[in-house]
């Protein structure tokens, strides 16, 4: 009770989004209720809406927390391609040490804290003196953030982070059982005993890149 007691009287809202954000990385974002985080604090899901309106907020609180975290560099690139290399490995990586950001920010929209607004206009600002439109502004970033969002949904939106090692395999076995199909058996026999995921975005990135250093030079 002692203990509890202590628990209750510390409560704060840094600690509510921490400890959510703990939920989250343990279950996903659906494990995230007022009612859970009160538990894990020892406190009642009452408690907690004096430091945090409801769990919308909370989840809000939560996207932005990370969204600090993995704050973009300071200072920004000079060149774009640097910059945007830079902010995609950095959202790449956000999603590596929480998934669930994934779903919490692959929509149209986004709850938009003070750090993400900030993220935003740093990227943005990548663009300076490229003498483009703002909607072609925001259609290049977008398809920037889209590659590390839509890779990040294959390797890591399922119910648990998958094994890469076991999922090569999953994918060698099946492609070798294709006998009619030898560009399959050819890409089967190739694979290493394990994708590089991380690779895998890097050389994705790159390719993106490239399309739009051709779309400035066609400009």
């Amino acid at each position: 009770m002692r203990e509890t007691a202590t628990r209750r009287a510390g409560l704060n809202q840094e600690l509510i989004v921490a400890t959510a954000i703990g939920l989250a990385d343990e279950g996903g974002l659906d494990a995230v209720t007022m009612r859970g985080v009160g538990q894990r604090l020892g406190a009642t899901g009452m408690a907690l809406y004096r430091h945090v309106a409801n769990r919308e907020k909370l989840v809000e609180l939560m996207i932005d927390r990370v969204a600090g975290e993995y704050a973009y560099p300071d200072p920004r690139p000079a060149l774009w391609r640097d910059a945007l290399e830079a902010l995609a490995w950095q959202d790449w990586r956000s999603f590596y040490a929480h998934p669930w950001m994934l779903a919490a920010t692959a929509t149209a929209r986004p709850p938009l804290g003070p750090n993400l607004i900030a993220n935003m206009e740093w990227a943005l600002a990548s663009f300076d003196g490229l003498r483009l439109e703002p909607q072609e502004q925001l259609y290049l970033l977008g398809v920037v953030t889209s590659h590390g969002h839509g890779l990040g949904m294959v390797w890591l939106g399922g119910a648990e982070v998958p094994d890469v090692k076991a999922t090569t395999g999953w994918w060698r076995d099946r492609l070798r059982e294709s006998d009619a199909c030898p560009r399959l058996n050819a890409l089967a026999t190739a694979l290493g005993p394990e994708v590089d995921v991380h690779q895998e975005f890097e050389f994705g990135l790159a390719r993106i890149l490239d399309g739009i250093e051709l779309h400035l030079v066609r400009r």
